[in-house]
């Protein structure tokens, strides 16, 4: 009888920087469950995201495609339409696995019924054309039920007290110990919505699963005993935080991630970066409540498990907080990827590898069918071995009208407008990072004397040889889609 192919779990957090775990190297971090299963598996120091936000990034996920490609260059504005019926699960259910998704979605104008998911729970309502992430209405039920007062039609599930300790321009600490017990909370009640998935599955089929959080995202407004777990004395601010935004582009330095926050102190910033890292620390028990249901039920041993997440939070580089069109830097491009194969032994790669070769390399370590797209498989890396598949990542961002969110609308990227839309991208390769802005100065940072990018060497002309490369090397990238922003890169 032929052998059974491997199960497939992914679990991916949102908005979890790649130095949030104590295996890679975070003196604070409290993640024991993933520390763990980093010693057996694959741990990957140079993942980056196409596109630091929520729903470009988790598009570029689950179809293996650049942003410019699958047409979701922003929040809320939807997936090319060719692309609504099929992804890397419908690959996987054309193979004949049973296929789960559980949470949060963020893939706009389809659904994960549509691309492939048989099992689907704890999936997030549209709101007015946006998929509001936390807010599940079943949960949201399930916390009234429990006594909890949710301000109504408040999209992070939070009560009125909750919402205090987060008001944008009032000077609020935003940061705070949540209502909600943490054996209500909404991380919590997903898990167990998860381990019934899980539970109820075929057993004659193996199983391609999702689970997808949306701690540590902001706001941080986190459980007990999550909010005290960390050692504030470990709490190391970024390098960078000393500089704050004076350093970037007039577009960064007046943005509202660095007008929201001005008003937090030393200290109050190492309560947030606590907070967070609790909140990291919420997924982590997470992460390991599931590994111990699979290894309970006889199935980790024959389950690739993947743990990612979307993007990450500047959290205090630069005194700015957050992630998105404007931040094109490692503390919102760099996420954790882990990656444990029943028959590959651990490591640790300093490769680059993009979010859109994910796919691609599940599917080939499964055995699946799938079109690579824009991705390249780092399968042969597992272990810590390989040679890279890429001398540099790329991220691309747009704001259509300088609008930051949509409402469910579709927007062809072919149909970029310089002189009204806002073009951002970027190159990084081992040792610098390159940054264009359609609307404000080039970013330039050697890596090799400036690890923490507070130093924009652009218009240094003894680095005018490596600007003009980058420059020529995007418009290479993007002529297919952008060919008028290519020329001006080119020019």
């Amino acid at each position: 009888m032929p052998q059974r192919p491997p199960n497939v779990l992914v679990i991916m957090s949102d908005e979890q920087r790649w130095d949030t775990l104590g295996s890679n190297g975070n003196p604070a971090a409290r993640t024991p469950h993933l520390d763990a299963l980093a010693e057996r598996a694959t741990s990957f120091d140079e993942c980056h995201t196409p596109f630091p936000l929520c729903c470009p990034s988790r598009a570029s996920l689950w179809t293996g495609l650049m942003p410019r490609h699958h047409h979701v260059m922003g929040n809320w504005r939807l997936i090319a339409p060719q692309l609504r019926d099929r992804s890397l699960a419908t690959a996987f259910a054309d193979a004949g696995y049973h296929t789960i998704y559980n949470g949060k979605w963020h893939v706009p104008g389809t659904t994960p019924k549509r691309m492939g998911f048989a099992d689907t729970s704890a999936i997030p309502a549209v709101l007015n054309g946006r998929d509001r992430g936390r807010y599940i209405e079943e949960y949201r039920a399930y916390a009234t039920a429990r006594g909890y007062e949710l301000v109504p039609g408040n999209i992070e599930n939070l009560t009125a007290r909750d919402l205090a300790h987060v008001r944008r321009g009032v000077g609020a600490p935003m940061c705070g110990t949540a209502e909600i017990a943490l054996e209500d909370y909404l991380e919590t009640w997903q898990t167990e919505q998860f381990r019934r998935a899980l539970d109820r599955r075929p057993t004659d089929r193996p199983f391609f699963a999702v689970c997808s959080y949306n701690a540590p995202h902001f706001p941080m407004v986190v459980p007990r005993p999550y909010d005290r777990i960390i050692d504030r004395a470990a709490v190391r601010l970024p390098a960078s935080f000393t500089t704050g935004p004076d350093t970037k582009p007039r577009e960064v330095r007046e943005s509202h991630f660095a007008a929201d926050f001005a008003h937090l102190t030393e200290e109050q910033w190492v309560e947030v970066v606590a907070h967070y890292y609790g909140f990291c620390s919420l997924i982590d028990a997470q992460v390991g409540a599931i590994l111990d249901h699979l290894r309970r039920a006889g199935e980790l041993d024959r389950t690739i498990v993947v743990f990612t997440s979307d993007h990450g939070d500047m959290m205090g580089a630069h005194r700015l907080m957050e992630k998105g069109h404007l931040l094109h830097y490692d503390e919102v491009t760099r996420v954790p990827l882990l990656v444990a194969h029943p028959d590959a032994g651990a490591g640790r790669s300093s490769n680059l590898v993009s979010m859109v070769d994910i796919a691609v390399t599940i599917a080939e370590l499964a055995g699946v069918a799938f079109c690579p797209g824009d991705g390249r498989s780092f399968a042969g890396m597992l272990g810590g071995g390989g040679a890279p598949t890429r001398e540099y990542v790329t991220t691309e961002t747009c704001l259509y009208d300088m609008e930051s969110e949509a409402n469910g609308q579709y927007n062809n990227p072919a149909d970029l407008d310089l002189a009204k839309d806002a073009l951002n991208l970027s190159v990084r390769t081992s040792t610098m990072r390159y940054i264009f802005r359609s609307h404000d100065i080039d970013e330039l940072y050697d890596h090799t004397t400036d690890p923490h990018d507070q130093r924009n060497v652009a218009a240094d002309e003894a680095y005018a040889a490596q600007r003009d490369q980058f420059r020529a090397l995007l418009a290479a990238e993007i002529g297919d889609v952008f060919p008028e922003a290519a020329k001006v890169l080119a020019g």
